[in-house]
């Protein structure tokens, strides 16, 4: 004898209504074999159904044993579940349950799809399905939708699905009992193939005409089988058909399957928010907003920032001026132990990166603004023209770029070499077009202090901007302050009193040059002043508030994309209540809890995917369209393409984060639905 397909010892069951538990089932045991075509009969609220679905793996039995090709089905895990109905069971509805929007073969090759994590080749799934249309007699409806097909119809597409993986045991709840005599007839002429094929075959009926053509019948009453009977068996039954041995753990195809079946459950996600087009699109029009806000604000609040420090900062913004001067004031009663006059390179400088090791370079500053002639081939500057002693690390702090030649280097300011860079305007005034590199040029002062320089040219910077009054950069010459200190001989033209102090990245630059100055002013008592200069705190303070400007402005976006996204979970949710019966059916022919889950975060992930792409598009458009309107009223500031790498990766990120949390929430309560709750939904 054949061993059994399905096999229950002592079931009981009983649901809670009212903090009461009902009993349904109170010990029921019965036996199927493979060939086999058994009736289960029963008046409404005997049990019957309950039974079919303990059979059928919907449920686990509170108490007994529900075996399935010998095991248990209570040590199953839910995806180990999911798989044994795929792959062992097919079911067959009274009220059919197909796809609505779905065509014939794609409601047959529903079951094919599921699990997600393993299911067979597409092409060989859709060539199966087109051989059971046919086998159905369904040749000539295989393109039409449900609506478009009779109950006969719909019901012969509902049996072919649960032919579509093999499956050896075929569970049908009233298979018949919408039908018409005729059509009932030739169901259950279907339903003895399937039992001659060697398939078990178990209906749940109320109709005595089906049952008398079962093999056996099963009557049950008040939760218990009350009566069996046996009938002579109708046709000649083939031996069964080996079926796929049930793996001792769903198979998952690694640690990338989680993307990998968002692949695959794509043209469902395309499919379902096809099927609503209206409600999609304006759902997808809060996200358009949102990101189209964040990508467009974003980006001018960081254009804007750039524009206003490059007008304003000669400076870099974490580089500062730190000036010292003697106190004129300090009166002959003021005891001070030492009187400051002007810093000094070994006490006073060299040791400050010691001290404050924020400070990540620094340079002295010897600037002398009164007026010099420079001249150079017969042509000469003779006004404006100033002279700026440094060492090699300052052009680097300021952000300067050489447009030729190149830099200071240690040891030109070691040997106080005869060196220069010049100032755009310099080089064109003096050296016009051609290259002023490897030149020498005289420098005299026009107030008769008996200055007189030379140096020979090593690179020019580029243009820059500034809103001084004097020390115009592009009229500027800096060379080595060791060699202004050697070629200069008044001790008033050559005095150290500004230094350059570049701070490291994410340095409170205000709050340690307030410790810089009080360091100074407890070495000199008040026979000095020393601060940081205006220019450079009102650099750092507006760097801070454009900063935090631009956060704003983001923080503003991303709240209208947040709105957008709770209409997003809005619709998920709603979708998740009108496709009950959709997800009990998948889960009824093989859909793991897994697979529910990302079906619906891949809905809302595609559903903000092309929102914001939309959205990107737009924000691209109008921070481009600001940036030209620009252009026509603010003087000298021109039109440029900008594609800002992290305004457009905040955007990404946020089209990514939306998705994924505003889809969370439905992904959750569809994946907890019940197969029974939600075929059972109204």
């Amino acid at each position: 004898m054949t061993p059994p397909v399905i096999e229950l010892r002592d079931i009981r069951y009983a649901y809670r209504i009212a903090d009461e538990d009902t009993p349904v089932l109170k010990g029921v045991s019965l036996v199927i074999r493979p060939g086999e075509m058994v009736a289960i009969q029963g008046p409404s609220g005997s049990g019957k159904s309950t039974l079919l679905y303990l059979i059928g793996c919907l449920l686990k039995p509170q108490s007994g044993s529900v075996l399935v090709d010998g095991r248990d089905v209570s040590s199953l895990s839910d995806d180990e579940m999911a798989w044994l109905r795929n792959r062992r069971i097919g079911f067959i509805f009274q009220q059919f349950h197909l796809l609505p929007r779905a065509s014939v073969i794609d409601n047959i090759m529903l079951p094919s799809f599921y699990p997600v994590e393993a299911t067979m080749n597409g092409e060989k799934a859709r060539l199966r399905a087109e051989q059971l249309a046919d086998q159905v007699g369904l040749s000539d409806r295989k393109d039409r939708a449900p609506n478009q097909l009779s109950g006969g119809q719909q019901q012969r597409v509902a049996i072919a699905r649960a032919l579509m993986n093999g499956a050896g045991l075929m569970l049908c709840d009233e298979p018949t009992g919408n039908l018409d005599s005729v059509t009932s007839a030739q169901i259950m002429e279907l339903l003895r193939q399937c039992r001659n094929e060697g398939k078990a075959v178990v209906v749940i009926t109320h109709d005595p005409e089906v049952a008398a053509q079962c093999d056996r019948v099963y009557v049950v009453k008040d939760g218990l089988i009350v009566e069996t009977v046996e009938h002579q068996k109708i046709g000649t039954r083939m031996d069964p058909n080996p079926s796929d041995e049930l793996p001792k753990k769903a198979r998952i195809r690694g640690p990338g399957s989680s993307l990998w079946m968002m692949m695959r459950l794509l043209p469902i996600a395309f499919e379902n928010l096809r099927r609503n087009k209206i409600r999609s699109f304006l759902t997808m029009t809060g996200i358009t907003i949102g990101v189209s806000a964040v990508l467009a604000m974003v980006t001018l609040g960081r254009y804007t920032q750039e524009k206003i420090l490059d007008t304003y900062a000669v400076l870099g913004v974490n580089t500062v001026m730190f000036n010292g001067d003697p106190n004129w004031d300090l009166k002959a009663e003021d005891r001070v132990k030492t009187i400051f006059r002007s810093f000094t390179w070994e006490s006073d400088v060299k040791p400050l990166p010691r001290i404050f090791p924020q400070i990540n370079a620094i340079s002295p500053m010897i600037p002398m603004w009164f007026p010099f002639t420079a001249q150079s081939g017969g042509k000469k500057i003779d006004q404006d023209v100033s002279i700026v002693g440094v060492n090699e690390s300052a052009l680097g702090m300021t952000g300067r770029e050489m447009k030729e030649g190149i830099g200071f280097i240690p040891y030109h300011v070691e040997r106080a070499e005869d060196v220069c860079v010049i100032g755009s305007d310099v080089a064109s005034r003096l050296f016009g077009t051609r290259s002023p590199v490897g030149e020498r040029i005289a420098i005299k002062d026009n107030w008769g202090r008996n200055i007189n320089l030379s140096c020979f040219i090593l690179g020019v910077m580029t243009p820059y901007s500034s809103t001084r009054d004097r020390g115009n950069p592009n009229l500027a010459i800096y060379m080595p302050w060791t060699t202004v200190d050697r070629m200069v001989s008044e001790f008033w033209a050559k005095r150290m009193r500004v230094l350059l102090l570049n701070f490291e990245p994410g340095t409170d630059v205000v709050e340690t040059g307030k410790a810089i100055q009080a360091f100074f002013e407890r070495k000199y008592g008040n026979s000095g002043r020393f601060r940081v200069t205006a220019e450079s705190l009102m650099i750092t303070q507006m760097n801070k508030f454009l900063s935090l400007f631009t956060v704003m402005l983001a923080v503003i976006a991303l709240v209208s994309l947040a709105v957008g996204g709770i209409g997003i979970t809005n619709m998920m949710l709603v979708s998740v209540t009108e496709r009950l019966k959709e997800i009990g059916l998948r889960k009824a022919v093989g859909a793991t809890d897994r697979s529910i889950r990302i079906q619906f975060l891949t809905e809302a992930i595609v559903l903000c995917g092309f929102a914001g792409l939309i959205g990107m598009l737009i924000g691209f458009a109008i921070y481009q369209g600001v940036i030209f309107a620009a252009t026509k009223f603010v003087k000298d500031l021109q039109f440029e393409w900008l594609f800002d790498g992290p305004a457009m990766a905040l955007s990404s990120i946020s089209i990514l984060a939306v998705g994924i949390l505003s889809g969370l929430i439905p992904a959750i309560r569809a994946e907890k639905l019940q197969v029974v709750e939600a075929l059972r939904a109204e």
